[in-house]
């Protein structure tokens, strides 16, 4: 709102009135009225008379477009409002001619036309692949009332009720597609002037980031009977959240859980994965990846990496050793873990006919060793070893036992198992040697 107020010095005896204006509002759409409020003063001790006051423009409509006025009494004043618009785009100017007793006063009036305002501008980035987040700026020069901004577009919301807008304000419409323009419609009073006016945007939208996976193996090298542990790290580079992340585990072999769930995953937020898996053969491992927008739009990501196996077993039955006595079969030796992942339930069995020892052991670390005594009533026996792996798969080896018969007493080792026997022969006569020598050289 403007006040102008001027103060006109009259050639006549009277000496002087004052006339001021306040034009609300200060800018106007075109078609949309401005209220300008007059005020006539007399600060003299005398009357001072006011004819008429008439409005003259070419290219604006005032309502009225004259007045008489009469006498304005001593220190008094006189007031009174017309009502101005314009289709026209542009600053006007609109003489108010006042007539005195011996004197005509032109002033004029300013009456601004805009057909700019309000303003709206996209202020945040916009992401393909991803909930477009549409901030909206709505500006204006002068104060709007009951002032709303609907979107033309699928959006959420469709209406933001802003009220008074005096400077600036900021609302928010998501919408999933990558719409090339996006429309509105704005609604507002303007003074007594109710507008509708129709804006259009231009979106440009950015490469998404999307969610960054990254899968990492304990090992990608194993032994038959081991598990792996894979690692999953899934981080939120999108600028929106997403919602029930399920991830499926795909590989020849047996997981621990094939299948996780995250409920949420918030703007830059990570989460950690793990899945045990036991492979069956090398091969491929795959972890599908799906989760969903704001708007229940499905997205997926695959996973996957490669995992070598060995032929050879992750427990390994060595130093295989047998007795024979009064005829029963002692059987002994170790049980080495090559693996890397402990191996859990633990257990060898000999049997042969209807004979069958069992020697449970439990738990064997990785890279350690346990040892076991097993006793049957015959020379043939067939060993089984056994074991779960962390991934709960289960794994048997078999190898078989003969026994070769000797005096009570006598023992010996398993073909193929002699080197400790052997090298504790050698190293006894080298002994007892080293002792002859020494003592021959004392004799002389």
């Amino acid at each position: 709102m403007r006040l102008i107020l001027l103060t006109l010095l009259l050639i006549t005896p009277v000496s002087a009135i004052s006339v001021s204006y306040e034009l609300s509002p200060e800018i106007v759409l075109p078609n949309g009225y401005a209220d300008c409020l007059i005020r006539i003063s007399n600060p003299n001790l005398n009357s001072t008379n006011v004819y008429s006051i008439s409005f003259y423009s070419s290219t604006v409509e005032i309502l009225p477009s004259s007045i008489s006025v009469g006498k304005i009494a001593p220190q008094s004043s006189y007031t009174f409002k017309v009502s101005m618009k314009s289709q026209i785009v542009g600053r006007h100017v609109v003489e108010m001619q006042i007539s005195l007793e011996n004197e005509s006063i032109t002033i004029p009036i300013e009456l601004v036309v805009d057909d700019k305002f309000p303003q709206v501008a996209i202020v945040s980035p916009l992401y393909k692949s991803e909930v477009k987040n549409a901030r909206i700026a709505i500006s204006s020069p002068v104060t709007l009332r009951d002032l709303r901004i609907e979107s033309l577009f699928n959006a959420t919301p469709k209406v933001h009720y802003v009220g008074t807008l005096s400077g600036a304000e900021e609302v928010d419409f998501k919408f999933s597609e990558e719409i090339e323009e996006l429309h509105f419609k704005i609604s507002f009073y303007n003074g007594k002037s109710y507008h509708e006016i129709k804006r259009s945007l231009k979106a440009n939208y950015l490469e998404s980031k999307g969610l960054a996976t990254n899968l990492q193996l304990s090992r990608d090298v194993l032994f038959t009977g081991e598990a792996v542990n894979l690692t999953l790290e899934i981080t939120n580079l999108r600028n929106d959240e997403v919602y029930l992340i399920e991830v499926n585990a795909i590989g020849n072999g047996k997981f621990a859980r094939d299948y996780a769930k995250i409920e949420k995953l918030g703007v830059g937020e990570k989460k950690l994965l793990n899945f045990l898996f036991s492979p069956r053969e090398s091969g491929k491992v795959e972890l599908r990846i799906s989760y969903y927008d704001y708007f229940g739009s499905k997205h997926e990501i695959v996973e996957s990496t490669s995992i070598e196996v060995l032929e050879a077993k992750a427990l390994q039955i060595v130093n295989l050793r047998t007795e024979s006595a009064l005829g029963k079969t002692k059987i002994s030796g170790e049980i080495v873990n090559y693996g890397y992942r402990s191996a859990l339930s633990v257990g060898v069995s000999a049997f042969c006919n209807d004979s069958k020892a069992d020697y449970f052991i439990g738990e064997i670390k990785a890279n350690d060793y346990e040892t076991f005594d097993l006793e049957v009533s015959c020379r043939n026996a067939t060993l089984e070893l056994s074991w779960w792996n962390e991934a709960g798969e289960r794994f048997t080896t078999l190898e078989s036992v003969e026994v070769k018969v000797f005096k009570a007493g006598e023992s010996y080792a398993t073909q193929g198992n002699t080197t400790p026997l052997l090298i504790a022969i050698i190293a006894s006569i080298a002994v007892v040697a080293f002792v002859i020598y020494v003592a021959l050289r004392h004799r002389k």
